[in-house]
C-alpha cells in the first residue's frame, strides 16, 4: 500500500527556497538495457505540471550512466526508460549513486505506469530521501491500519487522523531539513482536507475542529508559498480545486463572474477577491486567480478567450518569477496551437530501414497515418498487425509511416526481418527525442493524421480496430472512409 491509494495524495516535492545553481550529479547503473537511452525530467511548475528536460544520456555496454545538471533548489526528478521510470529527491551540490532495476512480476498488471526499481547504493540514515521514506512507511502503515474508515467517508477517522497529526508533528521537531518537515506537514494537510471538509458546520459536524478556516488559517495564513515544494502546491490544488467557481455562485460573487465575462481584467478580477479575508495578501491572491483560472477554462458559462487575456496580463504585470512562469505555462496551454486542426505538423528527417535519411516533406501529395511505436511495447506489437489490414485496404490512397522509438536502430531492422508483409514506410527515431515532445507522445502507440499538405488533421488520431485498453477511442477506418471518398 502506497501513498498514492488515497487518490491524488499526492505528488511529492519541491522545495522553495532558492539558491545559486550548483552541479548535481546522478550516477548509476542498471541491468538489462544496455546502450538505451535514459531521460531525466522533472515540473518546472506545480499548478500545470509542465515537465522540464534536465537531460538525456546513453546506458552503457555495461549498464552505467550518469547526468551532470545545474540544480537550484530541492526538487523531484524523473528517470524514464522506455516507458518505465521512477523518481527521488535531489538536492543542488550532491552526488547521488544508485541502483535501477525492473521486476517483471511487480509490473505484470501494469500496462501504463510500468515502474522501475530504485536502490541508493550509499545512503546516509539523515539522507533527504531516507527520512522521506521513513515517514512515508508510517504513513502506509496508518492508512492501511484504518483504511475502513477511509472508505466509509462518514468522519469517523477523524479522531484517528488527529492522534496520526500530533504523533508526527511532535516527530517534526527533531527533524532538521525544513524540506522534509514541509513534506510532513503538508502531507498531513492533505489528509485532513481529504475529508470533506466545509467552511462551517454543515458537513463537518458540530464537535469537529476540522473546518476549511480552521484548516486554511493553521496551513496556509500568512504562511510562505512554497511555489517548488509539490506536496505543499498539492495540498493547495485540492484545497481550491472549485473554489474560484463556488465564488461565483454566490449573489457576492456577480462581480467575479462580471471580471471574468465582461470587463477581462486582472485588476477588476482582484479587486472583486480583495474583499474574502483568505484572499488579501496579494501574491497569494495571484496564485489563487492563476489556479482558479486554469480550472474555469473550459467551463460553458466562462469566456475562454477572456481567462486567456486575464493570465497573459497576469504573465505580463506580476513582478515574482515563480508566478510569471506559471502564467506563461497556462498561457501556452490555453492558446497551443500545435497539432491543432490545420496546424503545420511538426518537420522532422529520420533514417528508415536502409540507413537513408527521409524527410516529413517527401510524404506531401497524400493524406499520412502517421504512428509512433515501439519494438518492447506490447499494444505497438498487436495493432501493427491492424495496420496491416488497413495498408492493404488504404494504401494505395493514404500513406503510412511508423516511427520506431526503440534506442537501438538494429531493433527496428530485426523486427522488420521478422515481419516482412509490414511493407510500408519505417523510420527510427534515434536521437531526435524532441519530437516526441513535439508531437505530444506520452505512451507508445501514439497516432496522428495528416493531410496531403501535410497539416494536422487530427492529434491525436484514432487507433487501428480500437483497442480493449482504450475502447473510447475512434477507430481511425471512419476517418479513413472519409479521406478517401472525399470529392
Amino acid at each position: 500500500m502506497t501513498k498514492l491509494r488515497l487518490g491524488t495524495l499526492f505528488l511529492l516535492i519541491i522545495f522553495s527556497h532558492f539558491s545559486f545553481a550548483s552541479k548535481t550529479v546522478i550516477k548509476g547503473n542498471v541491468k538489462g538495457f544496455d546502450n538505451q537511452e535514459i531521460s531525466l525530467y522533472t515540473y518546472s511548475d506545480y499548478i500545470t505540471n509542465t515537465k522540464k528536460t534536465l537531460g538525456y544520456t546513453t546506458i552503457s555496454a555495461t549498464g552505467t550512466f550518469s547526468f551532470e545538471y545545474d540544480c537550484e533548489y530541492t526538487q523531484k526528478v524523473f528517470l524514464k526508460i522506455e516507458d518505465k521510470s521512477t523518481w527521488f529527491f535531489n538536492e543542488p551540490g550532491k552526488v547521488y549513486n544508485i541502483s535501477l532495476s525492473y521486476d517483471e512480476e511487480y509490473n505484470k498488471q501494469r500496462v501504463y505506469d510500468k515502474q522501475l526499481s530504485l536502490k541508493f547504493n550509499f545512503p546516509a540514515p539523515t539522507e533527504l530521501n531516507q527520512e522521506i521514506k521513513k515517514f512515508n512507511d508510517k504513513y502506509d502503515a496508518f492508512f492501511d491500519e484504518n483504511y475502513i474508515l477511509f472508505v466509509k467517508r462518514d468522519r469517523s477517522v477523524e479522531p484517528k487522523i488527529k492522534a496520526f497529526k500530533t504523533k508526527m508533528l511532535k516527530e517534526v521537531e527533531t527533524i532538521k531539513s525544513d524540506f522534509v518537515k514541509n513534506y510532513i506537514v503538508y502531507t498531513i494537510a492533505a489528509l485532513e482536507t481529504s475529508i470533506d471538509v466545509d467552511y462551517s458546520d454543515r458537513k463537518t459536524g458540530k464537535n469537529s475542529q476540522n473546518t476549511k478556516a480552521n484548516i486554511y488559517l493553521e496551513y496556509l495564513h500568512n504562511k510562505p508559498i512554497l511555489y517548488h515544494h509539490s506536496e505543499y502546491m498539492n495540498f493547495f490544488k485540492a484545497f481550491f480545486k472549485t473554489e474560484l467557481k463556488d465564488l461565483t455562485l454566490q449573489v457576492v460573487g456577480t462581480d467575479i463572474t462580471k471580471a471574468i465575462n465582461e470587463d477581462a481584467s486582472s485588476s477588476l478580477l482582484a479587486k472583486a477577491l480583495s474583499k474574502y479575508p483568505f484572499l488579501e495578501n496579494t501574491e497569494f491572491k495571484t496564485l489563487f486567480t492563476l489556479y482558479g483560472l486554469l480550472t474555469i477554462n473550459n467551463d460553458k458559462y466562462f469566456n475562454r478567450e477572456n481567462i486567456i487575456k486575464i493570465i497573459s496580463q497576469i504573465k505580463t504585470n506580476t513582478t515574482i518569477d515563480d508566478q510569471k512562469m506559471i502564467a506563461s505555462n497556462i498561457y501556452q496551454i490555453l492558446t497551443e496551437k500545435e497539432l491543432s486542426k490545420g496546424s503545420k505538423a511538426p518537420d522532422f528527417k529520420l533514417m528508415n530501414q536502409d540507413s537513408s535519411l527521409v524527410a516529413l516533406s517527401s510524404f506531401a501529395g497524400k493524406p499520412i497515418y502517421l504512428n509512433f511505436w515501439a519494438t518492447w511495447n506490447i499494444p505497438s506489437q498487436k495493432e501493427m498487425k491492424v495496420m496491416q489490414t488497413l495498408h492493404q485496404k488504404y494504401g494505395e490512397q493514404i500513406q503510412f509511416v511508423s516511427i520506431c522509438t526503440d534506442n537501438n536502430f538494429d531493433k527496428m531492422k530485426s523486427f522488420l526481418s521478422k515481419n516482412p508483409s509490414y511493407n510500408w514506410t519505417f523510420l527510427h527515431l534515434g536521437r531526435n527525442q524532441k519530437l516526441l515532445e513535439q508531437y505530444r507522445v506520452a505512451t507508445v502507440p501514439t497516432y496522428v493524421l495528416l493531410d496531403k499538405t501535410l497539416k494536422i488533421l487530427k492529434a491525436p488520431a484514432g487507433r487501428p480496430g480500437g483497442t480493449a485498453e482504450r475502447a473510447t477511442e475512434e477507430n481511425i477506418e471512419k476517418d479513413f472512409y472519409d479521406l478517401v471518398n472525399k470529392h
